[in-house]
């Protein structure tokens, strides 16, 4: 199989169990049957939410498990017709100041990823790396692509949830499936550590290009997946299944199965309050583009943690991190958090998008009451 098509099934991956996320764990005996219905009840967080958010989770997952078999190619559209990663659009690269000129256009960190996120606890970053002053090298706008995206999405389920079926002008199902899969992509994109770090990872160590064959190796390993039809196997509650025969004993050796211990082990909730005081962004994030920045700030600190920035030439071109045992072990054990951040920012972001529509309706209703109550007043 061609390396390129590698990459795209640990993005459809991260966008399935994304999903799983969000939706609520079930009494049924079917359920309980399932791969993470019988070993991680608590990985499904539905029913932690507000009822409001309930709600919404269980409308956005009735539309969206409709379109489980797009997940592969959609996720991976942004690569394989975009191409914005050829000019920037998947990456915020980030690097110490080089001269006096990069240390007076370097930005202290205003963006701080929320505490769900377990990557600096995990790889245990200190703290203080949060105060460090970051040259922004210029023409890299992911937290700006996952902001547009969102906006789009909103727009068009405004539009669909206004227009009349038939109509020439609406946006179809397919559309808007298709935008929060590229959404994934670019959510995913922005915890991988050499999208936000400056130095060359592809030549001559091919850090970047081996990490990410890893997780698709992995998960092709474990999962079972139609390579013709590029889609996975599923339970019956939708999820990735494993692979025939495959037992839990075996897929303990995998980080896969530490990545769903992980969120297993951690929770999030979503009410109007929280998202208000910002804790489920994070300090300083009013929206996607800032809880993005906040992200990759994160992954850069990962970045020159993995790989230590005063590492010589001679040393970094004898690098190859799957095969140094040393450096494999740590690529597992920030597999683990990397990915399991990464799905707890898509299925975050993604029902927050969803939510967008309601909350502009809202506000432009407020804003007319305001407007109406100023002219009585006049």
């Amino acid at each position: 199989m061609a390396k390129i098509f590698m990459k795209s099934i640990a993005h459809a991956w991260l966008a399935l169990m994304a999903m799983q996320r969000i939706k609520h764990a079930k009494e049924s005996e079917a359920f309980k049957k399932t791969f993470l219905g019988g070993n991680f009840k608590n990985f499904f967080l539905g029913d932690k939410f507000n009822p409001y958010f309930q709600s919404q989770a269980e409308k956005f997952i009735s539309f969206f498990d409709r379109h489980k078999d797009a997940f592969v190619q959609g996720a991976w559209f942004p690569d394989s017709v975009i191409s914005d990663n050829l000019t920037g659009g998947h990456t915020f690269k980030l690097r110490k100041p080089a001269n006096d000129d990069e240390i007076k256009r370097s930005k202290e960190i205003t963006n701080f990823a929320p505490k769900q996120l377990c990557s600096m606890v995990m790889m245990g970053i200190n703290q203080d790396r949060l105060k460090e002053k970051l040259f922004v090298a210029d023409d890299y706008n992911l937290p700006d692509r996952c902001e547009a995206l969102g906006q789009a999405i909103r727009d068009m389920i405004l539009i669909q949830n206004e227009e009349g079926k038939g109509s020439d002008i609406i946006f179809s199902d397919n559309q808007i499936t298709l935008y929060f899969l590229m959404l994934s992509h670019y959510l995913a994109d922005s915890h991988v550590p050499p999208h936000c770090d400056s130095r060359d990872f592809y030549g001559p160590s091919t850090i970047h290009p081996d990490m990410e064959e890893y997780w698709d190796t992995e998960i092709q390993k474990y999962y079972g997946f139609d390579s013709q039809r590029k889609i996975f196997d599923y339970d019956i509650n939708g999820a990735p299944e494993l692979k025939d025969g495959m037992s839990t004993d075996e897929f303990k050796n995998s980080i896969l199965y530490k990545v769903i211990e992980e969120l297993n082990n951690k929770e999030w909730v979503l009410t109007q309050k929280n998202i208000a005081s910002e804790e489920i962004l994070g300090k300083g994030n009013k929206k996607i583009y800032d809880y993005v920045k906040s992200v990759c700030y994160v992954s850069y600190l990962l970045s020159t943690d993995f790989i230590p920035e005063n590492m010589t030439e001679a040393e970094y071109k004898k690098l190859k991190i799957l095969e140094d045992q040393r450096y494999k072990e740590k690529l597992d054990k920030l597999s683990v958090c990397v990915l399991a951040d990464a799905i707890d920012s898509i299925a975050m972001v993604w029902l927050l998008t969803w939510d967008k529509y309601k909350a502009l309706k809202d506000k432009i209703v407020e804003k007319k009451i305001s407007i109406k109550k100023e002219g009585k007043i006049k």
